[in-house]
């Protein structure tokens, strides 16, 4: 799958393209729809299927998020974006001036003239252009003109509701995890850099990888987690603590995670956490041996769970 970032100087090495345009910001049940429609067009008419998306969210540039966070990077919607047969990944360089661009201009420019497309597919909701003109109406109107075909997406409904970014991001708030994977398709994925911790779980024998995260990117609520953390290519089984060790009274929230079965130095390095399932609360111990105990329990208990396929 080609990552298009530079779209001012990308130049299509297809003729015609299927592609689907969207947020994308959870890649989640309905956008997976979106996506499987691409493919299954982009087949029927013989063209490669592209997703197109934006970096940031167009909503967080416009401030039109209750929850001032993003569900997925950019390097984690590449992660699961490449479990598709996709030909492209374009993420469009959201900003004011985009969003102040003619409907038309997006069209003609990006869509047709730059990416080349033949069959756009969005979501019931998703607008673009000045004013959110470029709506499905708009879309169904210029394609009798620019000879291209429009297909819409219904929402996709779970627990009687529509899935949504902003629910998935209510149940991670929450610390709701296996209910935000239902609507995920898939564990959800926390990806940053390990650095230096205060060194607390080597002393008490089971060392933790602190984890550091993009800014903005939403950590799931507090508690204790079983994950499967991913470093390199291999998989391990981990137990992840978020919040704010009240044991130690630490003034800052940390993401600690004790891999099972681990031992290597990773400070500097690339970590993924998968949220699997929630444990317990976080909560303060009398002393040092009570935490100690409830840590074997937690490990205890994260090996007896199981893991989905992903």
């Amino acid at each position: 799958m080609q990552i298009v970032s530079d779209i001012e100087n990308f130049a299509a090495p297809w003729e015609y393209c299927a592609l689907t345009l969207g947020d994308c910001d959870g890649i989640h049940l309905w956008h997976r729809k979106w996506i499987d429609s691409t493919l299954k067009s982009a087949d029927k008419l013989k063209l490669p299927a592209i997703v197109v998306t934006y970096e940031p969210s167009p909503k967080k540039v416009l401030q039109k998020l209750k929850f001032d966070s993003t569900v997925y990077t950019k390097e984690e919607k590449i992660t699961l974006l490449q479990k598709f047969p996709l030909r492209a990944a374009v993420f469009l360089p959201f900003d004011i001036q985009m969003a102040r661009m003619k409907a038309s201009d997006f069209l003609q420019k990006i869509l047709l003239k730059k990416l080349k497309a033949r069959h756009i597919i969005i979501g019931y909701d998703h607008k673009f252009g000045h004013n959110r003109h470029g709506d499905f109406k708009y879309l169904k109107m210029a394609s009798k003109k620019k000879e291209f075909y429009v297909d819409q997406i219904k929402p996709v409904k779970l627990f009687r509701q529509p899935v949504s970014s902003s629910e998935i991001r209510r149940l991670l708030t929450d610390g709701k995890i296996k209910k935000a994977n239902r609507l995920l398709a898939h564990p959800y994925i926390l990806h940053g850099t390990v650095i230096l911790g205060k060194q607390r779980g080597r002393l008490l024998g089971v060392p933790t990888a602190n984890l550091h995260v993009e800014p903005g990117k939403l950590v799931p609520g507090q508690g204790v987690y079983y994950c499967i953390a991913q470093f390199g290519v291999e998989r391990y089984q981990a137990v992840v603590n978020i919040g704010y060790n009240p044991t130690f009274e630490n003034a800052d929230m940390t993401i600690e995670a004790h891999l099972l079965d681990f031992s290597a130095n990773i400070y500097g390095e690339s970590l993924k956490l998968f949220f699997i399932e929630r444990i317990r609360d976080e909560k303060k111990f009398e002393n040092i041996n009570s935490l100690k105990t409830q840590i074997d329990k937690d490990i205890k208990k994260a090996r007896s769970l199981s893991t989905p396929e992903f």
